[in-house]
């Protein structure tokens, strides 16, 4: 039977798996299942249970509207569920077999975790302070911080995120921190005294490192960890409840730095690396746009404290790795080959993992430690084996001046040897993010209706050493972009790519790159540009992380004193020279590459005769093609498609 195409209305009938949690016995687990909603225009996300047997529904879907339940918890003894819904408005606490929510806080809960007696819940919750009052009508805003908006939430609202905690037999909740300052992140330690936590407690707003924090619960005495010294999160606590562990560096402000798995000795205050000869980044850094995944990827000490699990980036692939507490060796624990693992869990010799490759978006396996696992979710099987799914094929590059680069390539539906077809080179974001061994919905549509698909890690990526990934710090548009237009030219000579209809795509930073090389050759026949970036100098001023991510990417060049070398790698500054026709895509409330960016290279490129178009999406942020509106979604892709049709077909 031939194989079809993915279509962009192949998204309605995905399903994705995450954030797998065993219970103390790790044999059972609990985890998120999701699907889009295309009458409600909108996601749904159910809890399911796999009993060690089979999988079974532990949450429904309750009438009508987009209802969201996340965030399974076991309680430390194993008999209760607690998990997160927006079922009653706002997300809120729920236990297993209740019908009322646990909380009720005005601005809902954005995470919690469980006492260790499991008598209570420790909260992430906003606390609602007085507003300024203006005069009855009116519409304003007082603004007075220097970070006033963020991406996905839009402008502030000024009520700081504490920490609280919920006796779940009186239901009464306390208020256990203070200030204006925003707190996330909660570990209780085995005695259930102390809280760990994650702040930024500094008082000069150009300060954004957040550091670990340490509150005695018996005399709310706060103490500081790490010192401002470098970026800190994701504490976990040691059994013996005199050490932490997490994942930082001492490094400062270090753009592309790789982090460290760290320990914290609270009676000395020594804070040592682990794994000083970890060559990887810690964490999975592999983007892709069919994932609803927000489970662990560690650190995960195991109960009686040996064993500390993590996952990894190894080039285009994430595994699962082990540090032997008493000997410090690490060894890889599972994963092989092209794979990325984008979350995990460890309990009573038991493992589970969300396995995603080029070929599924994701699914659980489970089984013991050490042991062959089996899977237990095959959600889209139905749906994706009568589709063409081009496996991708690694391709190595040796550029000029000897950097070592990794990219692949899928060829098309119905390749046949002898033939040509148009490529489509697709660029990340980032930089300092990683293209790989996941599923793209994006890729696989262009790939079933006739476009080879090149997608690459130029220097800049993460996945490669801390060298090669901060190489570009200081030198945006410098050896990334050459890195491209040199592995798009490798590309072009192979004998069944067309040269001459080759496009180039990518948001956000791979947007940015998007607009620089086509204003910088014109070997593109075509062009689309997502939440792009077009002008440094003005982004500094509009983005929700202008003036400290751009500026910290840029090697701390900043407006008044290097304004030329601002402009200069701006593409914007080389508009004149585009020939390539070039869609647009933008959305509104895109508050980490504004709308005005998209608006700009627009202008430009009509008023200068190129062949431009622009799809603006209203109500739509940064994560338009990852978790917008459906209809959106699918109106993106289409648009994609059709311009590549249209200009390389």
């Amino acid at each position: 039977m031939s194989k079809q195409a993915f279509v962009a209305e192949d998204l309605f009938r995905m399903r994705f798996v995450g954030h797998p949690v065993l219970a103390p016995s790790g044999q059972e687990f609990l985890f998120v299942q999701t699907h889009i909603d295309e009458e409600e225009n909108g996601y749904q996300a159910t809890i399911e249970k796999f009993t060690g047997q089979a999988v079974v529904s532990f949450t429904r879907r309750e009438g009508k509207g987009n209802v969201r339940d996340s965030a399974p918890a076991w309680s430390p003894d194993g008999k209760q569920i607690a998990f997160l819904s927006n079922r009653s408005g706002k997300n809120q606490v729920w236990l297993d077999g209740k019908s009322e929510p646990l909380t009720d806080l005005p601005q809902g809960v954005s995470s919690f975790v469980w006492a260790p007696d499991g008598k209570g819940l420790y909260l992430v919750a906003k606390e609602v302070t007085a507003e300024p009052q203006f005069r009855k009508g009116a519409t304003v805003r007082r603004i007075t911080k220097l970070r006033y908006k963020a991406n996905g939430t839009g402008y502030l609202d000024g009520y700081p995120t504490q920490l609280w905690y919920l006796d779940l037999a009186s239901k009464d909740v306390q208020r256990l921190t203070s200030g204006d300052y925003n707190c996330s992140q909660p570990a209780v330690s085995p005695c259930g005294r102390y809280l760990a936590f994650v702040s930024n407690r500094a008082e000069d707003q150009l300060k954004t490192l957040n550091d670990i924090w340490l509150l005695d619960l018996k005399t709310k005495q706060l103490r500081n960890l790490t010192g401002g010294l470098g970026s800190s999160g994701s504490p976990r606590w040691l059994p013996d409840g005199q050490h932490l562990v997490y994942v930082g560096h001492q490094k400062g402000i270090y753009p592309g730095g790789y982090p460290e798995l760290r320990q914290i000795d609270l009676a000395s205050g020594e804070n040592i690396n682990l794994m000083p000869n970890f060559p990887n980044y810690l964490d999975n850094s592999i983007g892709g746009d069919t994932r609803f995944d927000n489970g662990n990827t560690g650190p995960k000490p195991t109960a009686d404290g040996q064993q500390i699990y993590f996952v990894a980036t190894v080039g285009g692939s994430s595994y699962l790795f082990c540090l032997d507490y008493t000997t410090g060796a690490v060894s890889k624990v599972f994963g092989e080959g092209q794979m990325v693992i984008t979350s995990f869990d460890v309990q009573a010799g038991q493992l589970v993992v969300n396995v995603a490759t080029p070929s599924t978006p994701g699914d659980l396996w489970w089984g013991p430690l050490g042991g062959e696992l089996k899977q237990i979710t095959s959600l889209n099987r139905e749906l994706f084996q009568d589709k063409y799914i081009g496996w991708p094929e690694v391709v190595h590059f040796t550029h000029p001046d000897g950097a070592q680069l990794e990219g692949w390539l899928i060829k098309p539906l119905g390749y046949v040897e002898g033939d040509t077809y148009p490529l489509v080179m697709e660029i990340h974001g980032g930089p300092h993010t990683t293209f790989g061994n996941a599923f793209f919905h994006e890729w696989q549509m262009l790939a079933g209706h006739g476009f080879a698909v090149l997608y690459t890690n130029p220097r800049g990526s993460l996945g490669y050493g801390e060298e090669f990934a901060r190489s570009v710090v200081g030198d945006w548009c410098g050896i990334d972009a050459e890195d491209l237009q040199f592995m798009a030219e490798e590309a072009a000579k192979l004998p069944w790519v067309d040269k001459a209809r080759i496009g180039v795509t990518g948001g956000s930073q791979g947007g940015y790159f998007t607009n620089w090389l086509i204003s910088h050759t014109n070997m593109f026949a075509a062009a689309v540009t997502q939440r792009s970036m077009s002008n440094l100098y003005s982004k500094y001023g509009v983005a929700d992380n202008g003036w400290n991510g751009d500026r910290y990417g840029m090697g701390g060049r900043d407006l008044w004193d290097d304004e030329d070398f601002i402009m200069e790698r701006s593409p914007m500054r080389y508009a004149r020279n585009v020939k390539t026709p070039t869609l647009i895509i933008h959305s509104d409330q895109d508050y980490r590459c504004p709308l005005e960016q998209g608006e700009q290279w627009y202008v430009a490129l009509k008023r200068l005769g190129v062949t431009v178009e622009m799809l603006l999406f209203h109500g739509e942020n940064h994560e338009l093609s990852r978790s917008g509106r459906p209809a959106n979604r699918i109106v993106r892709l289409e648009g994609i498609l059709d311009w590549f049709q249209r200009y390389l077909g």
